[in-house]
């Protein structure tokens, strides 16, 4: 089994990060709307790049991916409930009656709680996709029609319900079709077009440029017109004839971009996602607006979404969070609850004491 990590991959998903951040921070409007459009579906895009699932039982592939999403999910949906307290504490705000409870049982259920909140969607869309692989015995076409059903499922959930399930097993619905997507852009299949687009940066880049350029245009088009786009957690799916389709070629466009620009120095930092993502809305954006530089936010959120003033107030509280919150990824990476964030437990704690 292939382990060894896509530099270009790694650096789509740390960028994709940095993106969630900046656009958590900035004024509604065509930008963020652009942004919105892709970068969710991204995650399940690159999630289902790198999805591997030859070989193994389903109890094995239970078993890794509670791992992977589950263990964090609730580790550091505590950390969120613990540096949200903290928040509130900093700006001299009581905290709500019983706010630990209702923080915990919010971690349990996971119904859009804090910003991890995809986490256990991305956990059923790989389940739901394996089980079509075993089902199916990886041919692509029927694999594909299942995760168009799942998708016809959510949309009439969506339709009528409009609710969010525990774990956002409906996000779930909607995410299998661009993990499916993902898997079929690396599928050994697809090689002949996945390495025409991927083997030198050239190819990589201009055809990133011009599903961009399609992305921004769809995506302006129905903010505009129809003051919606592909907005998975609160969601806002109307126009599906254009937010799902905008949202895989803006998934597949940002990828080719990163490919052409994949460095080691952006590659690197993906092992802080999980840290950026699950602290920077609840912790270190209200500390940084209301406690370290007050004065120029409520500046700043008056100023209309195109104004280079908002987005440079943006740009520097999207930089605080980064360097406050490496750290605080160090400080985990380095200790006994290192796998809530994906990584091993150091050699440290597992080296048995030595008797005298």
């Amino acid at each position: 089994m292939e382990s060894k990590r896509i530099e270009y991959i790694d650096v789509a998903k740390f960028i994709a990060i940095v993106l969630v951040m900046f656009t958590h921070g900035y004024k509604e409007g065509t930008l963020v709307a652009f942004a919105f459009s892709f970068h969710l579906p991204l995650f399940y895009f690159l999630n289902g790049m790198t999805l591997k699932m030859g070989n193994q039982t389903f109890g094995e592939f239970l078993s890794k991916k509670l791992r992977r999403y589950i263990l964090p999910m609730l580790g550091l949906g505590i950390l969120c409930v613990l540096s949200e307290a903290l928040a509130y504490t900093l700006l001299d705000v009581t905290l709500p009656n019983h706010y630990f409870i209702i923080g915990l049982s919010r971690v349990i259920n996971q119904a859009r709680a804090f910003t991890i909140w995809f986490l256990p969607a991305l956990f059923f869309t790989d389940i739901l996709l394996f089980g079509f692989y075993k089902l199916f015995h990886d041919r692509l076409i029927p694999m594909g029609l299942a995760s168009l059903a799942c998708l016809a499922l959510g949309i009439a959930f969506n339709t009528y319900y409009n609710v969010a399930l525990v774990w956002n097993f409906d996000a779930a619905l909607f995410g299998i079709i661009y993990t499916y997507s993902g898997y079929v852009f690396r599928h050994k299949k697809l090689s002949a077009v996945y390495g025409f687009l991927t083997r030198s940066r050239l190819p990589a880049l201009l055809v990133g440029i011009a599903l961009m350029a399609v992305t921004y245009i769809l995506s302006t088009y129905n903010y505009r017109t129809n003051s919606a786009h592909l907005e998975m957690f609160l969601r806002i799916y109307n126009a599906y004839y254009i937010t799902l389709p905008c949202a895989l070629v803006g998934s597949i466009g940002f990828t080719l971009l990163c490919r052409a620009f994949s460095n080691p120095v952006f590659a690197r930092p993906v092992e802080m996602n999980l840290v950026l993502l699950a602290l920077h809305q609840g912790c270190t954006f209200p500390i940084f607006k209301y406690v370290i530089a007050n004065e120029w936010f409520q500046e700043a959120s008056l100023l209309p979404a195109n104004d280079i003033k908002l987005f440079a107030f943006t740009t520097v509280m999207t930089l605080f969070s980064l360097a406050v919150l490496v750290p605080v990824h160090l400080l985990i990476k380095f200790s006994p609850f290192a796998p809530i964030i994906n990584q091993p437990v150091p050699a440290f704690y597992r080296r048995p004491l030595r008797r005298p």
